[in-house]
């Protein structure tokens, strides 16, 4: 794994068939087949700028420079490079493969993990494939052929490395831009916000309810004057306005099956009167 406040460089690596792979900055001599970068150019016209980076070819006995072929140019034909104008690229065991970043572990592989095969060296062609059975001394994978035409099978258990995906959780943190911490916030307030007002409203409406309730508990509790006298009443007619239909009560319960009703009632001048409801029909 890298170092967490180390400087990284993605380059496509030519002893893993051009797969790319991250590189560490470190500030030392570097050695011949090493990879650098230029941090600090120095002020001469070398045809090389910060950034570029290059393959050190070779350097000479007791001279603390090193040179290589890619920075020669019409001033600098021996490829000079002074030794504070260059950091060395140290390779990672971090790869990037199709946009997912994996690690290189010389392990044991397990069912269905991702393998890439590599020789003595620890070079490849960069081929990735998948483990369809472990062996003692073995995996077969899935087949594919080499750049030379061989048809791949399987690989002994020193022949390959395991590929290990790396989670985005684990990657190097980046500084966030202040612009988009503060939309940030700005989002998470409003959200706060609708969430609040949704509260407010569902408290209301729980209060409302709580009322209602209360109401028609303290009307169970205390029946209305007209639900009293039905049940104190020795006889209590009930008439529906528009509808032609009535009913009687007696001492609170509904006598059943009445058509028709007949009504004396004696007044100062003791006449009588009579009601009769036409049109209510047989009543069940």
């Amino acid at each position: 794994m890298t170092e967490t406040n180390a400087k990284i460089h993605v380059l496509a690596d030519e002893t893993l068939g051009g797969i790319k792979r991250e590189y560490v900055e470190v500030d030392r001599k570097a050695e011949v087949g090493e990879k650098i970068v230029i941090v600090e150019k120095d002020d001469l016209e070398e045809g090389y700028e910060n950034g570029d980076v290059f393959t050190v070819d070779r350097h000479r006995p007791g001279k603390s420079h090193v040179e290589s072929d890619e920075a020669r140019c019409g001033g600098n034909i021996d490829g000079f490079i002074l030794r504070e104008e260059y950091h060395v690229l140290e390779p990672t065991d971090i790869v990037h493969i199709d946009g997912r970043r994996y690690e290189m572990i010389d392990r044991k592989a397990e069912l269905g993990e991702k393998v890439m095969y590599v020789d003595e060296s620890g070079e490849s062609y960069g081929i990735v494939t998948e483990v369809l059975a472990v062996g003692a001394g073995v995996v077969d994978v899935a087949e594919y052929e080499e750049p030379s035409g061989a048809v791949i099978v399987g690989f002994s258990h020193d022949r390959y490395r395991v590929l290990v995906p790396i989670e985005a959780a684990e990657d190097e943190p980046t500084p966030a831009d202040p612009i988009d911490v503060i939309a940030s916030l700005a989002q998470e307030v409003a959200s706060l916000k609708r969430t609040v007002d949704r509260h407010r409203d569902e408290i209301d409406t729980l209060y409302k309810d709580k009322r209602t309730l209360g109401e028609e508990l303290a009307r169970l509790k205390y029946p209305a004057k007209n639900e009293s006298t039905i049940e104190s009443a020795p006889f209590v007619l009930v008439i529906h306005e528009g509808r032609g239909e009535f009913d009687v009560y007696q001492r609170g319960k509904k006598i059943e099956n009445i058509s028709r009703l007949e009504i004396e009632a004696y007044s100062r001048l003791s006449s009588s009167i009579d009601l009769q409801f036409d049109g209510v029909g047989e009543r069940p």
